[in-house]
């Protein structure tokens, strides 16, 4: 009955909506003269980079449309890491329509140490500088205006200094604690890092200690207890040089305890080489490269291994080929790996990913996940086998020739081409309703 009742309602809701929509069509565009004649664009940036709705209450001298077709001009939103801790980002400004081929790109830093309010405020700032060339030829032209700031109550922005006192090092330093507590359940987590890193034109270098301890205790039905640890720690470093805007070559180390992989500790040192058929300060938009290494790796293990191991020392190579666009139609990319023990070519490893999120028509994106790995070294397995609580608490790998993963997904929009409003009431985590349980 209650069911019956919860379909009744769902259909009403449904024809009211259909309602509303077919009333909403036949009445007369509301719209002001103004707001139709004002530069329409589309805005092309994931949320994790840029905040639509800050953007639509800042600018207001533009429309702002739900999809690109409808748009005079694409605005591409692009960002990648800086040696400085902080993030360059890149907006390229694509012509439609009547703006065919006037395109144009700007981009600016964010520094490590500004307010996430300051850098909306450069980034809306560099929007409307990007937009001023295209909204000067719409009928509201003659309706802006450009100021320049009081140079003396702002200081004058400058690139990076050659006379760095750091001389371009940035330290991060993390530490985390959490405790849960119930009655017949225990959870202790304890985590921290440190990095450093120095990147400039000609190098790269990242160095960086990672500790991560869990500690879970349950009380059983029988009263007794069962404890359950992982700790994994790690210690890496990579040194990269750049040979023009194709090359770059590295060294790199790392030093890992496992127990989920049976690794008291693994040691793995190798050398690269890697070639970007495109040049690197495109990296935003395409990046399609090319990466060997050569490898020595010694393990020493938690238990004996299947092999009847318990320490070993194996030579290794590996490429990898990756091509990752960002793109007016959508951004993709594929990544192809290959991994082989030297003095035993049996032992290997081959992984695929892609991702591909492509705008197929009006409304309508179409999206793509998934990785695949043909497994055959599994070298560190443990000889004793792993118990069922082991397995149900995930504290050891298990032996497996493949994993697989496939995630398929569409979106599909329609209705105003418009999307400028923004209404911040109910904007809770719950949308401001208090949930039911």
């Amino acid at each position: 009955m209650i069911r019956k009742r919860v379909y009744q309602l769902a259909l009403t809701l449904l024809f009211l909506a259909l309602s509303t929509t077919a009333f909403a069509q036949e009445q007369p565009d509301s719209t002001t003269d103004g707001n139709n004649q004002a530069l329409r664009i589309f805005l092309d940036c994931d949320r994790r980079i840029c905040d639509d709705d800050f953007f639509r209450q800042e600018i207001t001298f533009v429309n702002f449309m739900r999809d690109r077709q409808d748009a005079q001009v694409h605005v591409l939103v692009t960002r990648e890491d800086t040696g400085g801790g902080g993030r360059a980002y890149t907006m390229d400004f694509i012509g439609l329509g009547t703006f065919e081929g006037l395109d144009d790109q700007l981009t600016y830093f964010e520094a490590m140490h500004e307010t996430d309010y300051e850098i909306q405020m450069r980034s809306a700032q560099m929007l409307r500088l990007g937009l001023m060339r295209y909204a000067a030829e719409t009928p509201l032209a003659e309706q802006l205006t450009v100021e320049q700031e009081n140079a003396s109550e702002r200081p004058a922005m400058s690139a990076q200094p050659d006379d760095d006192p750091w001389n371009f090092w940035v330290f991060r330093t993390r530490l985390n604690t959490r405790l849960d507590l119930e009655e017949s359940e225990t959870s202790k987590e304890f985590g921290g890092s440190l990095s450093a890193n120095h990147i400039t034109e000609d190098w790269k270098v990242n160095l960086g200690i990672w500790i991560d301890y869990n500690e879970d205790s349950y009380e059983l039905s029988n009263k007794t207890n069962l404890l359950n640890i992982r700790r994994n720690n790690a210690i890496t470093a990579r040194f990269v040089k750049s040979f023009g805007e194709h090359v770059g070559l590295g060294f790199g180390g790392s030093a890992v305890s496992s127990t989920y992989r049976n690794q008291d500790i693994t040691v793995h040192l190798a050398p690269a080489i890697e070639y970007n058929f495109f040049p690197y300060s495109e990296s935003t938009r395409k990046q399609f490269t090319l990466n060997y290494s050569l490898g020595y790796t010694y393990f020493d293990y938690d238990k004996i291994t299947l092999f009847d191991k318990t320490t070993e020392q194996r030579p290794s190579h590996g490429a990898m080929v990756s091509l990752d666009l960002n793109q007016p139609w959508g951004e993709s990319g594929v990544t192809m790996e290959y991994r082989q023990f030297l003095n035993d070519p049996s032992k290997y490893r081959v992984v695929v990913f892609g991702r591909f999120d492509v705008r197929v028509f009006r409304g309508f994106s179409f999206n793509v996940r998934g990785d695949a790995s043909l497994i055959r070294d599994q070298i560190f397995l443990a000889r004793s086998g792993v118990t069922d609580a082991e397995i149900l608490l995930k504290q050891r790998q298990l032996a497996t020739d493949y994993e697989y993963g496939l995630r398929v997904g569409f979106t599909y929009t329609f209705g105003s081409i418009y999307n400028n409003v923004v209404n911040s009431r109910f904007a809770g985590s719950n949308g401001g309703f208090i949930r039911a349980f």
